[in-house]
């Protein structure tokens, strides 16, 4: 059985804070949310979350086309999330939106399998399912 392990590092004063990734390949200046009392104007939790969200899901969508032989073009991945609170729930989570742009010489029927195979073997969709709300879209359009 293979695995992977990946981790980063947060430090934090106040209301800003610097991420660095192990890889020496990430680093990402943090600030609390305009809306929640803070600066805002640097990334936040939400946001890293919707670009690992992308990230793993287009990574995973990739891995399956190669290993099943289906051809891809570019593709194009957006991920919207929304964090909510009130009516007596802490913060958290609500949903996500994904939309992906598949360009592929495959037949779309093909396209939109693998795009929902993608969806259902996602290790960050797995970590989510029941969760948070979770809607993907896609556009497949022939190369």
């Amino acid at each position: 059985m293979g695995s992977l392990d990946a981790s980063a590092t947060l430090r934090w004063n106040g209301y800003l804070g610097q991420i660095e990734g192990d890889s020496g390949s990430l680093s990402v200046a943090t600030a609390t949310q305009a809306e929640l009392g803070g600066p805002g104007g640097k990334s936040n939790p939400e946001e890293l979350f919707s670009a690992a969200l992308a990230n793993c899901f287009t990574s995973t969508l990739t891995g399956m086309a190669r290993a099943r032989d289906i051809p891809l073009g570019e593709i194009e991945t957006t991920v919207s999330t929304r964090l909510a609170w009130g009516d007596g729930s802490s913060h958290h989570l609500s949903e996500a939106d994904l939309h992906t742009r598949v360009e592929s010489p495959a037949p779309e029927d093909q396209v939109r399998a693998l795009i929902a195979d993608a969806e259902a073997h996602c290790p960050v969709c797995q970590a989510i399912a029941g969760r948070v709300a979770l809607r993907v879209t896609a556009d497949v359009t022939g190369q």
